[in-house]
């Protein structure tokens, strides 16, 4: 459990004896999250930590190690004046089975190395950063982890109580195998319903329902041991644009401001909220300048700090993303932003952007642009961080072999699959197809997720639904796609599809790919095919109109993906609820309406059939 004593006398007197002995060096690399991404320990990761002192890591187990690329954008410049006698890092260009999958006790050791590494380097452990936020929003999808559905879709089970025992799942599986702190919740109000970054990783589009349930979260993550890290300050839910590549802005006076984005950050910081995250946006109401608010002093320290009362860790978004390097490049970003107000950088690039952050950070500290006073503020906060969570007792490290055990956690299991199942909503079933009978012979056309969201093993891959309907029929011709289908992809399934009675397709959206299988769903209904609808999503980017039964479950994890194919098939009730008050509701959500569900097979041999209204 995070613990917060603001009398713990014994805490000050630790963190001054830590801050009396760190070098300049050792407090600024204590205010950078750097990424590591794999499975695999390099030199590369072990230099970021004994040479550029690196306070913590935002981890991606799947992910590759070490690679030379260009996050998020085209115009990253390589070119950089280093300080005399400073050799940059070059990493391991490309590591061959890095991103291999680990159970979650050879990660757990794995992390207990890395702690090993920093305790004896600087005397103090890492944090250990990862997005799981739900859905396809999660960075650690292997070994049998229990995944959740989007927050949009714990809303819309109705019960806080349900949503604050998913987050401490959620929080006792990651804390088990060494993570200590999650980019979660996201508190924007996601009033726009084409926002591409956004969308069902928001909890809704009313501040009551965002404070409510966000709220819920936060318990849920603490009492499980994560720092929970609100995100994105002071809002990114009114927006078409997307800030990885550009800057959005988020527009409106400093009344709306106050009544919408910051009437969750009010109720969480007054209930002990640890840590925020800014957003790369403008927010005009808060800055006129039009300065970007991760490097906005009058945001970051005149609002968060000064007008909320927010005394906690303040980290940036992504360093990285196109809004930030379009306008100032990495260094300057992460010298800027720590010169605003912000306690940590997290920079995500595995080349020698990590250097130039550091050097930029350095040369503005013995240059007094950022005062070393506000330096020892920001790394005192971070050391209170790391305090509250006994990282310091314990120097970081976890029990190994015990790391599998709430995966397993009955309980744990049971809470996953209540999620999955309780936020499934019936959007609309204007042709009257379901449920399904299991002598109906149907197509099921799959998209396939990136297999690092999805996962890539028994407990998670790219043929859960697939696997999930043939549980409940054997009449089923399986098909696949890209998450678009492609030219051969569509040939195909016009091909085949005249060969079933009905076709069941997954529409899912995700913000890291453009675009869906909308089109191929249009061109099916338009060639008079019956067609039934799953999809994560409830506005059009999935849900689209052309679509006369649509199915939405706000989830790709193996869990939702079982309670999709229930609810085809007339063996789970859909209780979700509609939850947007700011777009249009689908007839058919929170009404009453009627379907047969099979409930086993009678002495005759027949599908014994139950008429159930809800």
């Amino acid at each position: 459990m995070y613990r917060h004593n603001p009398n713990d006398q014994n805490r000050e007197q630790t963190i001054d004896r830590i801050l009396s002995r760190m070098t300049l060096d050792q407090k600024i690399g204590q205010c950078f999250t750097i990424h590591w991404g794999g499975s695999t320990i390099t030199p590369y990761v072990l230099e970021a930590i004994e040479r550029l002192h690196a306070g913590g890591l935002r981890v991606t187990p799947f992910g590759q190690n070490s690679k030379r690329g260009q996050h998020y954008h085209s115009h990253l410049n390589f070119e950089y004046e280093y300080p005399r006698g400073y050799k940059p890092i070059k990493p391991n260009l490309f590591l061959p089975g890095s991103g291999v999958f680990v159970s979650p006790e050879q990660y757990a050791e794995r992390l207990n190395r890395l702690q090993e590494a920093a305790c004896a380097a600087n005397g103090v452990p890492l944090h250990i950063s990862i997005d799981q936020e739900g859905d396809l929003s999660r960075d650690f999808s292997f070994g049998g982890i229990n995944l959740f559905p989007s927050v949009m879709g714990l809303t819309a089970t109705g019960d806080p109580k349900l949503v604050y025992e998913a987050c401490r799942a959620v929080a006792l599986q990651l804390s088990a195998i060494g993570i200590t702190n999650l980019h979660s919740p996201v508190l924007d109000i996601n009033v726009n319903p084409n926002n591409p970054e956004i969308n069902i990783r928001a909890y809704g589009d009313t501040p009551e329902i965002v404070a409510e349930y966000s709220l819920a979260s936060i318990r849920g993550y603490m009492d499980g041991g994560i720092v929970p890290t609100a995100k994105h300050f002071p809002g990114r839910g009114d927006s078409e644009i997307d800030a990885h590549y550009t800057i959005p802005n988020v527009p409106g006076d400093w009344d709306k401001l106050e009544s919408l984005e910051l009437f969750p950050y009010r109720r969480l910081i007054e209930n002990g909220l640890p840590s925020i995250m800014l957003a790369h946006t403008t927010v005009p109401a808060a800055d006129a300048s039009m300065e970007i608010s991760t490097v906005s002093r009058r945001i970051v320290t005149g609002l968060l700090r000064e007008r909320l009362g927010f005394e906690g860790v303040i980290t940036t978004d992504a360093i990285t993303m196109g809004a930030l390097l379009e306008r100032y490049g990495l260094g300057r970003s992460c010298a800027l932003a720590l010169k605003a107000g912000c306690d940590l950088v997290l920079n995500k690039t595995e080349n020698e952007f990590r250097d130039q952050g550091f050097c930029e950070v350095k040369r503005a500290v013995e240059e007094g642009e950022i005062p070393e006073d506000q330096l020892n503020a920001s790394v005192r906060r971070i050391l209170t961080m790391k305090y509250n969570l006994g990282l310091l007792e314990r120097h970081g490290r976890v029990d190994a072999a015990e790391a599998g055990n709430p995966i397993r956690d009955p309980e744990i299991i049971a809470i996953s699959r209540t999620s999955a199942e309780k936020c499934v909503t019936l959007l609309r079933d204007d042709e009257g197809l379901l449920p399904l009978e299991p002598e109906q012979s149907v197509m099921v056309i799959e998209q396939q997720v990136l297999d690092g969201y999805a996962g890539c093993d028994v407990y998670c891959h790219n043929k859960m639904f697939n696997e999930a309907m043939c549980e409940q029929s054997r009449n089923i011709l399986g098909l696949d796609t890209k998450f678009k289908a492609s030219r051969e992809d569509e040939e195909f399934v016009m091909e085949w599809a005249d060969r079933a009675n009905v076709i069941v397709a997954t529409n899912y959206y995700w913000r890291l790919l453009p675009a869906n299988n909308s089109d191929l769903i249009r061109k099916l209904v338009a060639r008079g095919k019956k067609v039934v609808v799953v999809t994560n999503c409830p506005y059009e980017l999935g849900a689209l109109a052309e679509a006369g039964t649509v199915i939405c479950n706000y989830s790709v994890t193996p869990e939702s993906l079982r309670a999709a194919a229930k609810v085809v098939y007339g063996k789970l009730i859909p209780q979700g609820r509609w939850i947007l008050e700011h777009y249009r509701k689908p007839e058919h959500a929170n009404k009453e309406s009627t379907v047969r569900i099979l409930g086993g097979i009678t002495e005759e041999g027949e599908n014994e059939v139950t008429t159930v209204v809800f």
